[in-house]
């Protein structure tokens, strides 16, 4: 957000490497530098080292941001891609970050070492 560009040198990783900057009311995040140790999603859609994905986010009400994002690989696909959706803002639940961890031991830091998760709190783990 503070107008630098991509590393010349930039190593490869998991999430890339993201700049943003705002175009009018909307901010734009630009991300490349991915390695290809994962895919985009949990179906598995495939990715390489060339893949740019460029996010838009946009508050289009009070309580609406709306999210898009274009996915250009061209080791992968014929032509970039687009897809998106609104992301609502609700007063009430309070979400944790999500950590990857070993063991799938998130939960019991959060909330206790506890049998069972209460889920009537606000609280979502």
């Amino acid at each position: 957000m503070d107008g630098r560009t991509h590393p010349q040198d930039l190593e490869p990783s998991y999430l890339g490497h993201s700049i943003g900057w705002w175009d009018g009311d909307t901010l734009l995040i630009e991300t490349v530098g991915f390695n290809e140790g994962t895919w985009l999603d949990r179906r598995g859609i495939p990715y390489t080292e060339g893949l740019r994905t460029l996010e838009r986010l946009t508050r289009t009400a009070y309580n609406i941001i709306d999210y898009e994002v274009t996915v250009d690989d061209p080791n992968v696909y014929t032509a970039p891609w687009t897809g998106g959706f609104p992301i609502r803002w609700g007063d009430g639940p309070e979400l944790f970050e999500y950590v990857c961890q070993q063991g799938n031991q998130a939960s019991n830091l959060m909330v206790g070492e506890y049998e069972q998760i209460d889920r009537t709190t606000t609280i979502i783990p």
